[in-house]
């Protein structure tokens, strides 16, 4: 999966995915983490999106972003995702390979619940927004036969712009290392800065993008497409 299209429920008309958008997966964000209401009701949006977008032929994975293990909110993201089960999640600060482990033990569960073959739900480890993930981004070998790849959002970590690129490596290398895609969220704007960034991730061993609209998709599959 080379180009993820993220989907917002604080978007206009709430989760909606432009018709021929060309992604080879879809991320819906339920929002922050401390909002319970607008949070219950982005729950319920992804639900009724999951099974409108069950109901096309030829739809992409449909992925969920939710909250950090450590969190209430994460265990009732998982229980309001019954009602309509994705491809996969994103699970958002990931601090390491017991994260994933949990998290999996925690989708094992849900998925007998919910007449899911067991380990069909994949997990991106969105693996480097506190200090303590990065850290831990060279453990994830063996984690779980889930684990689906590594993502960098690096807007909540502190540092200057010569501490990011180090992290950006070091995500691309823990992925290797263990096996699965780098991912990193394509720059604002399409033309030639997101060809460049593009360019520049692949050459950095990262084999997708999330894309913030559908208008940078063309760009991310052509650079990334190919050996």
């Amino acid at each position: 999966m080379r180009a993820f299209l993220i989907l917002s429920a604080d978007a206009p008309g709430g989760f909606s995915a432009p018709p021929g958008h060309r992604a080879s997966a879809l991320l819906l964000r339920l929002g922050p983490v401390d909002e319970a209401g607008a949070r219950a009701q982005a729950r319920d949006g992804a639900r009724a999106f999951i099974n409108a977008t069950r109901a096309l032929a030829g739809a992409p994975p449909v992925f969920v972003q939710i909250a950090p293990v450590r969190t209430p909110v994460h265990d009732a993201d998982l229980d309001a995702l019954a009602g309509a089960w994705p491809d996969g999640v994103f699970l958002e600060a990931c601090e390491g390979r017991a994260d994933v482990q949990a998290l999996s033990a925690k989708l094992a569960a849900r998925e007998a619940m919910a007449g899911v073959a067991e380990g069909a739900t994949r997990i991106v480890a969105l693996a480097a927004q506190t200090p303590a993930g990065v850290f831990a981004l060279g453990g994830y070998g063996q984690a779980s036969a889930r684990l689906a790849g590594l993502a960098l959002d690096d807007g909540p970590l502190p540092g200057d712009a010569q501490a990011k690129a180090t992290v950006r490596t070091l995500l691309a290398l823990g992925a290797a290392a263990a096996g699965v895609p780098a991912l990193l969220i394509a720059p604002a704007g399409v033309g030639p800065t997101l060809a460049a960034a593009c360019a520049a991730a692949r050459r950095e061993g990262f084999s997708g993008m999330l894309a913030r609209f559908p208008g940078q998709i063309p760009a991310i599959e052509a650079a990334l497409a190919g050996p």
